[in-house]
């Protein structure tokens, strides 16, 4: 798994999203050797930095294949329904004194999880993308 965090107040761009991006290809290698050469599934959200040129050049000399993502589809970002909401439960009620503690504790907690965490979710996340295509990308409820 790859776990970036990125300087407080720092913005994301192109250039940082395409680094990104990077060291997730060179994890994705490094974990699963064949997988980059049979290609990936891609489902990120619309803002500029996923949707610029030099991001979309990249993903395809990665051969990765890019999910469609509907126009202000919240309800299809796995973060935010699924990852956020119990790492905030996880971090409620501690008190941490540097942004390097926080970080420590995140990566504890993702360390900690149960595989199934993450399965489980995708299996939503991919319900959840059939249904707003099938709704023609509309906004839809959990």
């Amino acid at each position: 798994m790859l776990v970036d965090f990125h300087k407080r107040g720092a913005t994301l761009n192109t250039a940082s999203y395409c680094a990104t991006l990077d060291s997730l290809h060179k994890a994705i290698r490094g974990k699963r050797p064949g997988l980059p050469s049979k290609g990936a599934l891609l489902l990120h959200d619309n803002v500029r930095p996923h949707k610029a040129s030099v991001t979309r050049d990249l993903v395809q000399r990665f051969r990765w294949n890019v999910l469609v993502h509907p126009l202000y589809s919240p309800d299809l970002a796995p973060s935010d329904f699924h990852f956020f909401g119990p790492l905030k439960k996880y971090l409620a009620g501690r008190h941490f004194r540097t942004d390097a503690e926080v970080q420590e504790a995140v990566v504890k907690w993702l360390h900690d999880l149960d595989p199934d965490f993450f399965y489980a979710d995708f299996d939503r996340l991919v319900y959840r993308w059939h249904k707003c295509f099938n709704n023609h990308g509309e906004y839809v409820e959990k």
